[in-house]
């Protein structure tokens, strides 16, 4: 195992401060990147890195001040936040320390902001094809937009499924002390990894472009290959025993189903 460390409390108990620290950082996100998109947040740091900026002057206003692009930037933005808003509220079990709550919290606006940020430039056409990056009117999406905004809403869409799935099965008295193998689940063993990966990636892809997408794609698999993994897989071996190594048999495909 290359890194033992474990980003996530398994106590199941509550933790009201740690949940409402975590809640407030994640609903902060939204204004930062509305900020940033809409009134110049990052503009300095553009400026003092000589970054030009996309112009939008001529580019006509959808909603909230911003063009449809940057609104859908936005809305991705405001989709993590408001996901993980629900699954602290709704689906976890574990407690929330604030010691987790703080870097978790940073650690998705930073995510973010780099997306906002790098929205607003040039990036998303570096070493992409003509035919990947054309667009034909001022508010029309490219296909690399697109392609990213769709695997954006599979991999938010896919997690939050699978994470639904899940605690309706722990929710049976019946089946306590069993691993849940069905659902999204039989296809991959930590489909909600995979899922969040394809979710950041998408966010990724469209903001900056394949090569920007390509670095969050790659960061977030190795992590979950070498750390998330291994780390999770300790803990249920020694929690479910054989039916987890039974569940391994069956399920071979650890991130993305017929992939790894």
């Amino acid at each position: 195992m290359a890194n033992s460390q474990d980003n996530m409390s398994r106590i199941k108990r509550a933790s009201p401060v740690g949940t409402s620290t975590f809640v407030g950082l994640r609903a902060l996100d939204i204004w930062i990147q509305y900020g940033i998109l809409a009134h110049g947040l990052a503009d300095p740091l553009l400026n003092r890195l000589g970054v030009s900026h996309i112009p939008t002057t001529a580019v006509p206003v959808v909603a909230l001040g911003l063009p449809l692009k940057p609104l859908i930037i936005l809305a991705m933005a405001a989709g993590t936040a408001i996901k993980q808003i629900y699954w602290i509220l709704a689906i976890a079990q574990e407690e929330m320390p604030v010691a987790n709550a703080l870097p978790i919290g940073f650690f998705n606006t930073l995510f973010n902001s780099a997306n906002s940020i790098i929205s607003l430039t040039t990036a998303a056409s570096y070493l992409t094809p003509q035919f990947l990056s054309a667009v034909s009117g001022q508010n029309e999406l490219s296909p690399l937009f697109i392609l990213g905004t769709m695997s954006y809403i599979v991999g938010i869409v896919t997690e939050t499924a699978s994470e639904v799935q899940r605690l309706q099965f722990k929710k049976d008295s019946k089946n306590e002390g069993k691993p849940f193998t069905g659902g999204l689940w039989s296809l991959a063993r930590h489909i909600n990894y995979g899922a969040y990966t394809l979710m950041r990636s998408g966010y990724a892809l469209a903001s900056g472009g394949p090569i920007w997408g390509s670095i969050i794609f790659s960061f977030f698999a190795v992590d979950f290959a070498r750390r998330g993994v291994p780390v999770l897989d300790d803990y249920c071996t020694k929690r479910y025993g054989a039916s987890w190594a039974e569940f391994k048999k069956k399920t071979p495909y650890v991130l993305f189903p017929r992939i790894y």
